[in-house]
């Protein structure tokens, strides 16, 4: 009798043992995704805007600080500017501001989200003879370098009361 009920209890441990192991494991249990983010397989899918191990960063904050910033016209590698920029007064999740741009501007210049590290230059009105048309700036990772172009518009006074605008390309490269 000793026998059979050693037996049973073995088969009952071995069983449980095995039930146990061939479990799935919920590897989101004790992941906590912020701002919406959602746990999938032990691993925090943010929303747009958020990234980090569990959604806590925006996405803007790799843009903020101070960058020192060299500018070339049609990458003729001469430097025409050297200006420290400061990202701030972050609007949203998906945007941020310039301040510092091109060393003369004094508006706040508006960038928009393109990917995880990429942005965009919105077109904007800078004052009554210069506008920003387009660009992109991109953050590389290893480097932590900013690199990019914007292109602008220039309205040049004329000898009469008219004006011309000229449309140029600028090259660009911040470093912290």
């Amino acid at each position: 009798m000793k026998g059979k009920l050693f037996a049973v209890l073995f088969s009952c441990c071995i069983a449980t043992l095995v039930m146990y192991d061939s479990c799935i494991k919920d590897k989101c249990r004790q992941l906590v995704c912020d701002n919406g983010g959602v746990c999938v397989n032990g691993t925090c899918a943010c929303p747009a805007g958020y990234e980090g191990a569990t959604c806590s960063k925006m996405w803007n904050e790799k843009f903020s600080g101070k960058w020192m910033a060299a500018d070339s016209v049609a990458k003729d590698n001469i430097v025409r500017y050297k200006y420290e920029i400061s990202v701030a007064g972050i609007n949203t999740k998906d945007s941020f501001y310039i301040t510092g741009f091109a060393d003369t501007v004094s508006k706040a210049i508006l960038c928009k989200r393109l990917s995880y590290r990429m942005f965009s230059f919105e077109e904007q009105k800078i004052d009554t003879f210069l506008s920003i048309k387009s660009g992109t700036g991109t953050l590389d990772s290893v480097t932590g370098i900013i690199k990019g172009n914007y292109a602008f518009t220039r309205k040049i006074p004329l000898t009469d009361t008219t004006t011309k605008d000229t449309t140029v390309t600028v090259y660009f490269s911040w470093k912290r």
